[in-house]
């Protein structure tokens, strides 16, 4: 048989098995599946074989898609198992099941007395092959998304109907990620009773609208990352409002001595938590002096096996320095509250290192380097120490201005502050206001120099909010800003000409891989047709989502 005829003969299988299914041909079923599982297994390992970068794609995307589908028949499967009672299945016929002798066209033989399993989950771990409460929870997943039952074995609707129809259509979806969120949003409700025959549907809701519904379209958002931060706010504020958020005790605590290495517990939250995201972001940057210093200054830990590029996100990485501007930004992301944020920052940060170190990043890894940075920061006295200092940007909107009792803000990193901590902020530190156009805020110098002044940064950034490539969550000490049309080309320095983008992606602005559109003159990014067939115009979502 030729590669072409068995490519015909399983279309041909395909369409046979999508019609009505006598049961006199079950047992040809089953062994056809078990034979296309073979086939799967040796067609698999031929395409391994290949060299051509291609296939290598074109079969990491087939095998993606099995395994969705596998994700999904597994709770599937078990639902079945419960609702024909499996569990009560004789010896005699587990054993003919396991060598393939069963006659499938007599009736099934059930155990009358007592069973060799204690209940269905001990039957299901057993005959699976798999840990109990790995059974335990697949069966919960599929009681939420594919049916409940009743005592007497008839089965009824999933608890989550939506997400239940989410989980078995949508097949562009993770359905761990909405297996995830029935599991989550299932916390909130009562227990449900439908094997004693009184089904209860969810009832959770939150500012007036069904917590399901807001879960499922954030499962549905595009920006997948976005999608995702939202859905974890909305359950915390949830737990929050519902006076089910254990709040955590802040501090620094010891956690003892092992092998010679101490641990310590570090918890915080509002204007500390910042502070320390601030510290971190800076400390990560090798365009600045602390961040090189905290790359030598101390030796490679015997125990650091990964170096700092091995551990970086994609946007932390090495890339090629793009004609255009390349500097890093001392600016904070600003809260998706207002279109008109006002921030409060403390000093600015350090001046950039020039030129930017090529090798000092594989000296120490991701934690080594952080620590290197705090431990340089506790010794800021000492002559020549190269430390950061962090940097407080907090967005809120203007009109709170008037109201300080009640207003709150969002800092560069996403730490909510109470009206407390805020007010303290503005206390301390003076207020620049960043308003498009706003008086006394340069916001377009034509062509007469090249770099970004820091208003129109400033301006850009509250406009941008982050990197505009969706997906990109790179933090804002990576952050820097693009001329839309490029300076080389004429284009003009200037607020309706600035993007913002991270060190990665605006690298690959400049290598044609990505490229912006201007909608409504904010600019917008096009992603690759292999990523956007529709290529349709899109901004970064997620730092709205972080809030």
């Amino acid at each position: 048989m030729s590669i072409r005829q068995l490519v015909t003969g399983l279309a041909s299988l395909r369409d046979f098995a999508t019609g009505p299914i006598p049961q006199a041909v079950t047992a040809l079923l089953l062994e056809a599946m078990g034979l296309c599982l073979e086939l799967l297994t040796k067609l698999s390992l031929r395409l391994r074989e290949s060299a051509d970068p291609r296939v290598a794609a074109a079969h990491a995307s087939l095998i993606e898609h099995l395994f969705r589908y596998t994700v999904r028949e597994q709770i599937r499967s078990l639902a079945h198992l419960e609702a024909t009672a499996a569990h009560l299945l004789s010896d005699e016929e587990l054993t003919a099941l396991r060598e393939h002798r069963t006659d499938f066209s007599a009736p099934a033989r059930q155990e009358s007395g007592r069973t060799a399993y204690a209940n269905a989950s001990t039957f299901r771990a057993a005959w699976l092959g798999i840990d109990f409460f790995e059974a335990d929870r697949r069966l919960g997943d599929a009681h939420l998304l594919v049916a409940r039952r009743f005592m007497d074995g008839s089965t009824i609707t999933p608890r989550f109907t939506q997400l239940a129809t989410l989980h078995a259509e949508d097949h562009r979806l993770d359905p761990r990620r909405v297996a995830q969120a029935a599991r989550s949003l299932d916390k909130f409700e009562p227990p449900d009773t439908s094997f004693e025959g009184a089904p209860l549907d969810p009832v959770a809701t939150y500012e007036g609208q069904s917590m399901q519904e807001r879960a499922v379209k954030l499962l549905c958002e595009a920006d997948r990352s976005a999608g995702a931060k939202k859905l974890k706010n909305l359950l915390r504020d949830y737990r929050k409002a519902n006076e089910e958020f254990v709040q955590a005790e802040c501090g620094l605590f010891y956690q003892g001595n092992t092998n010679g290495i101490d641990s310590f517990l570090l918890r915080s939250q509002g204007l500390q938590s910042e502070q320390l995201h601030s510290f971190v972001g800076q400390s990560d940057n090798p365009r600045t002096e602390s961040g090189q210093a905290a790359r030598k200054s101390a030796p490679l830990a015997p125990a650091d096996l990964f170096t700092s590029a091995d551990l970086a996100p994609d946007w932390a990485q090495p890339a090629p320095e793009p004609k255009d501007q390349a500097e890093p930004t001392d600016q904070a992301k600003p809260s998706q509250f207002s279109q008109e944020p006002v921030p409060v920052p403390t000093p600015s940060v350090e001046s950039p290192a020039d030129p930017a170190p090529e090798t000092n990043d594989l000296e120490v890894s991701v934690a080594q380097r952080r620590l290197n940075a705090l431990l340089a920061s506790l010794s800021a006295g000492k002559t020549g120490a190269k430390t950061v200092t962090p940097q407080i940007l907090v967005h809120m909107q203007a009109k709170n201005l008037s109201d300080l009792a009640s207003a709150t803000g969002v800092t560069a990193h996403g730490v909510p502050l109470d009206p407390a901590e805020l007010r303290q902020l503005l206390c301390e530190a003076k207020i620049i206001p960043v308003v498009f156009g706003g008086k006394g805020q340069v916001l377009d110098v034509g062509r007469a120099q090249r770099l970004f002044p820091e208003p129109i940064k400033k301006a850009a950034f509250a406009r941008d909010r982050g990197c505009i490539v969706p997906g990109c969550n790179a933090p804002h000490e990576m952050l820097e800003y693009h001329h839309c049309n490029w300076w080389e080309r004429g284009g003009k320095t200037c607020i309706k000409n600035c993007a913002v983008l991270c060190r990665h992606h605006h690298a690959l602005i400049h290598r044609r891989l990505l490229r912006i559109e201007m909608v409504g003159s904010v600019p917008h990014v096009v992603l690759p047709k292999f990523l956007d067939p529709d290529q349709i115009p899109r901004r970064n979502t997620y730092f709205c989502a972080a809030a």
